[in-house]
């Protein structure tokens, strides 16, 4: 599956350039800045969840789980961006569901090091660290 390679953070800094309006390269990030108003859009879909909460799922079927939506979300930002959309707004827990165990939200977690002890930026070092997959994607964006 392609979205196999979800990766959040990515995704998430495509959102807010195109958010931004870089997208459509006419005009500066600073004078988006300086407009009165901004065109916003807030998107919810029936996330594709798994079927059991409860239940412990492998770390693969947590994140072909929450690539199914990010797709979506991809594809809902584009359209968006078309209509002349700035900033977009998910729900809290669309991307991976709720109603989970201490146990059960485990696989659905990327482990991120602590910002005291190591600098680091996901979008530009994507794979310094293991399990954080759902924080970036290759080929979005």
């Amino acid at each position: 599956m392609s979205g196999a390679r979800s990766k959040l953070a990515l995704f998430l800094c495509g959102c807010y350039v195109v958010a931004l309006g870089a997208h459509t390269g006419e005009e500066s990030v600073a004078e988006h800045h300086e407009a009165e108003y901004y065109v916003a859009a807030v998107y919810e879909h029936p996330s594709i969840l798994s079927p059991n909460p409860l239940a412990l799922i492998s770390r693969q079927e947590a994140l072909e789980l929450m690539n199914q939506n990010l797709d979506i979300y991809e594809q809902q930002v584009m359209t968006a961006a078309q209509k002349g959309v700035q900033i977009i707004v998910f729900p809290e827990d669309g991307i991976h569901g709720f109603n989970f165990t201490r146990t059960s939200i485990y696989p659905f977690l990327d482990f991120m090091p602590s910002p005291q002890v190591v600098g680091w930026n996901p979008c530009l070092e994507p794979r310094r660290f293991n399990d954080t997959e759902a924080s970036y994607k290759e080929d979005r964006f």
